[in-house]
C-alpha cells in the first residue's frame, strides 16, 4: 500500500517474470526456463531504469537491456508466459519505448518550469527537437512553435504529455478495495483503497510515472550520470550517494591533472 496526498492506494501490480537474456538478432530473448517468478513493486525504479536506457540515444547499450532484464523482466511478457517461447520482443521497440518515457520526463520537467516562469521557451526548443514526438514534421515544428504564443505553447505540451500517457496505461484497470482483510494500520471495514491494476511491465512503468505527475513529484537529471531521479529531500541533487562520491572524486581528479 502506499499513500500520497492522504490517498490511499492499493497496487496490484501482476507477478512477473525476471532472468537472464541473450539479443537475438533484434529481439530481446528471455531465458524462460531459469526465469525467476517475482511481484513487481511500485518504486520509481523501474521508470527511471526503462528511461535510462535510451536516454542518450548515440549510446544505446544492449547490455543494459540485459541488465534490465535480470531486474526487472520484459516489457510485455511475464509469468503467464514462461515455457511457451513467446517471451521475446523486439529490440527496436524497446529503444522506442525508452526514448518516449525519456521524452516524456524531460517535457515534465520542462513543463514545470515553463508554468513557473510563464515563458514558452523551453517548450519552443522541445517542439524542435522532437517534432516527431508532438505528431509534426520537421518544417511544421518550426513554423509552430514561433508562431504560437507562450500560453498556448505550454497548453499545447500539458495536452500532449496526457494524451500519451493515457495510450501508454491502456489495459490498467482500477477499482476499490477495502483494507478489512488487508490487515492494514490503519485499516477497517470502513476504510478504503484505491487499487491499480497494470497489465504487464510498461503500464506498470507509466503507473509510477502518472502518479509522480500528479502529485507533482519533481522528476531532476542528475548532474553526476544524467539519470532522471525524483530527490527525497530538496537538499539531494545526486541521484545516489555513490553518484555524487564518483562526481566529488572526478573534480579532485580533473584539478589535481590540471594543477
Amino acid at each position: 500500500m502506499s499513500q500520497r496526498s492522504g490517498l490511499a492506494q492499493w497496487q496490484q501490480y501482476p507477478p512477473w517474470a525476471r532472468g537472464s537474456a541473450r539479443i537475438v538478432k533484434d529481439e530481446v530473448v528471455l531465458d524462460e526456463a531459469r526465469a525467476e517468478t517475482y511481484h513487481m513493486r511500485g518504486t520509481d525504479a523501474l521508470m527511471f531504469d526503462l528511461a535510462a536506457l535510451a536516454a542518450d540515444w548515440n549510446k544505446r547499450d544492449t547490455r543494459d537491456v540485459l541488465t534490465f532484464v535480470r531486474r526487472h523482466g520484459l516489457l510485455w511478457h511475464g509469468e503467464q508466459d514462461l515455457g511457451t517461447g513467446a517471451c521475446r520482443e523486439s529490440l527496436s521497440e524497446w529503444w522506442g519505448e525508452s526514448r518516449t518515457m525519456a521524452f516524456l520526463m524531460q517535457l515534465s520537467a520542462e513543463l514545470r518550469e515553463s508554468v513557473r516562469t510563464g515563458s514558452g521557451r523551453l517548450i519552443r526548443t522541445m517542439i524542435e527537437d522532437y517534432p516527431e514526438m508532438f505528431g509534426l514534421e520537421e518544417q511544421e515544428a518550426r513554423i509552430l512553435a514561433y508562431t504560437l504564443d507562450d500560453q498556448v505553447l505550454i497548453n499545447t505540451a500539458s495536452v500532449l504529455l496526457a494524451k500519451v500517457v493515457t495510450s501508454k496505461l491502456e489495459g490498467t484497470s482500477m477499482g476499490l478495495v477495502s483494507s478489512a482483510p488487508q490487515e492494514l494500520a490503519p485499516g477497517g471495514p470502513e476504510t478504503f483503497l484505491l487499487s491499480q491494476n497494470p497489465p504487464n511491465l510498461l503500464a506498470a512503468a507509466y503507473v509510477q510515472f502518472s502518479q509522480a505527475v500528479v502529485y507533482r513529484a519533481p522528476i531532476e537529471e542528475c548532474p553526476g550520470c544524467g539519470r532522471r531521479f525524483i530527490p527525497k529531500s530538496g537538499k539531494q541533487k545526486y541521484c545516489t550517494k555513490t553518484c555524487a562520491s564518483t562526481s566529488r572524486w572526478r573534480r579532485w581528479d580533473e584539478r589535481k591533472t590540471n594543477n
